[in-house]
Formats: C-alpha cells, structure tokens, sequence
C-alpha cells in the first residue's frame, strides 16, 4: 500500500488534476483526504496493490502536474 502526499495551489482546479491523474490510469484508490493550509493544500491519496517501481514513477509524474507543488511517496505496511 501507498500513500501520495500532494502539495498544491489553492485552485479549486487542483484536486480535479490530481484526482483526474489517476482516473486516466484506471487507478482507483482506497483512501483520499484533502486538507487546506495556509497557502496551500494538501492531498493525501493511497492506493493499494501498486509495483514500488510504478508508484515512484506515479509520484516523480504528480509532480509534473499543473498546480501541483510537491509530491511525496509513504509505503505503508500492509
């Protein structure tokens, strides 16, 4: 299992792009939560049964995404 940490312009456009990052994939993830802080937010995606090798290439491309400011990738325990 892996977690997606999103960091984004507050844009009511950037939980669109992000969420529509893995629709184009035919990802569906297990978990989402977005949180607004002060100047920007935060979006937390995890998502199960990915290759460690796929998800770090998810998460280098997430951060290529318009509005998106940073991506970090969590493996998490099972």
């Amino acid at each position: 299992m892996h977690r997606f940490r999103i960091d984004a312009i507050l844009d009511p456009q950037s939980l669109l792009r992000v969420t529509g990052y893995f629709a184009q994939r035919s990802i569906v993830p297990s978990e989402m939560k977005m949180h607004v802080l002060p100047g920007h937010m935060r979006i937390e995606v995890t998502v199960c049964d990915l290759d460690p090798r796929q998800a770090a290439t998810i998460a280098a491309k997430l951060g290529e995404v318009v509005a998106v400011t940073g991506s970090e990738l969590e493996e998490l325990a099972a």
